[in-house]
């Protein structure tokens, strides 16, 4: 595994309120061939932080404590302390996960160098798009596995679900970011954005990627999307009292009521059943049950389990529960060929959110700007489809997307 360097695969994570899915996470990704794991864990409610102090002492991870200045963001602050962490970028390869995405690789036996070796030579980035996966249908919290619970998921074309994570070879100038690393000022730089463009980054089939996405690419296109060799599960909702659970814990970008029923709705994903991850659930489970020999961390995990139940339990004593229930299964009703209807203002760019609130204030209905929206960014993403294309065919490849 280890490259000329020595240090191996380094997978670097932001945690909070994570201990019931913490040990099926670390176990999946160290059996894979993660070398070092290392989770900067803040404003721990459930213990989170206490078993990654106990893991770290089993020898099984590395934890710092991210203590968050105010007014910062936790996870732009966490990856500012792993780029201030030498043993981190002296690993040959690096990648940056939450964690609810898991990193299927498709390729030989679903291990790291299976990937890395079906990869063209002198690859040194791996732009690994997302599929979101759903809820299954299910509604209760249960702390039982999440390989085996969530097997089903959405579409190839499921463009909402071409964000990337990349496993990167470390390079001089690097800022981390939780997509891709980029460059300190490459937006302006010549110098530092001819870093960005000398990347030999593939997709997710292996296909070179164009230059426009080396810049300030964090998405796929039409053009680079490519799920062959791997993909990043990303569980983004799990079951609807999950999904509860975690509006509750707040977001890593400080973003206010980001988990409400329209983003369940969208990355409530179903349509095709996608259980290639649970093969590892058996291996998962027995690396877990060895560590939870440990007695320390095996209470630590049922502490933690308790914290979830009893915080739930409150969440729906609280006054309008049932019809908060009930907006999220009507959420996850709503058909694929319909969440263009659905007005969706998250992701959108400040201009982008400020046209919505214009239009909110003339008095246009939500349906009616979610079309305007939805037209807008259509033409947006044909745009970037074509640019990335004729890039590419430049390059002499033919594009391995969707387009």
């Amino acid at each position: 595994m280890a490259g000329p360097k020595g240090q191996g695969v380094s997978l670097v994570s932001m945690m909070k309120d994570e201990g019931p899915r913490l040990l099926e996470w670390l176990a999946y990704h160290r059996l894979i061939g993660f070398d070092a794991v290392w989770v900067f864990s803040n404003d721990c409610r459930d213990g989170t932080d206490a078993m990654l102090d106990r893991l770290a002492a089993m020898g099984l991870c590395q934890h710092r404590r991210n203590a968050v200045p105010q007014g910062k963001k936790p996870q732009p602050h966490a990856l500012s302390l792993a780029e201030q962490t030498p043993a981190i970028l002296a690993a040959d390869w690096v990648m940056v996960m939450d964690a609810d995405e898991f990193l299927h690789i498709k390729t030989g036996d679903g291990t790291l160098p299976a990937l890395l070796a079906a990869c063209p030579a002198g690859t040194d980035g791996v732009v690994v798009n997302w599929r979101i996966m759903g809820s299954n249908g299910i509604t209760d919290w249960s702390p039982d596995p999440v390989l085996a619970q969530f097997t089903r998921g959405a579409p190839d074309g499921f463009r909402r679900g071409w964000g990337v994570k990349t496993l990167f070879r470390p390079f001089d100038g690097i800022k981390l970011g939780i997509h891709r690393p980029t460059v300190r000022a490459a937006h302006r730089d010549g110098a530092a954005r001819a870093v960005l463009l000398a990347r030999a980054w593939v997709n997710g089939s292996g296909v070179p990627m164009p230059p426009s996405f080396l810049q300030d690419g964090w998405r796929g296109s039409a053009a680079t999307v490519g799920y062959a060799l791997a993909e990043v599960a990303h569980f983004a909702v799990q079951s609807a009292q999950a999904y509860l659970l975690r509006a509750d814990r707040g977001n890593v970008n400080l973003k206010p009521d980001k988990y409400d029923a329209t983003y369940f709705a969208i990355f409530d994903r179903n349509e095709l059943a996608r259980p290639g991850l649970s093969i590892w659930a058996g291996k998962v489970a027995g690396e877990v049950a060895g560590w939870l020999q440990d007695a320390t961390l095996k209470r630590l995990l049922q502490d933690s389990c308790d914290w979830h139940r009893a915080r739930l339990a409150a969440l729906c004593a609280r006054p309008g529960h049932a019809a908060r229930m009930a907006e999220l299964a009507r959420a996850g009703a709503v058909d694929y060929a319909d969440l263009d209807q659905l007005l969706f203002v998250q992701p959108l760019a400040p201009e982008g959110k400020k046209r919505v609130a214009e239009l909110r204030a003339q008095g246009l209905p939500d349906a009616a700007i979610a079309q305007i929206v939805a037209h807008s960014v259509g033409a947006l993403e044909t745009a970037r489809d074509t640019r990335e294309a004729q890039e590419l065919r430049a390059m002499g490849i033919t594009p391995s997307g969707l387009g």
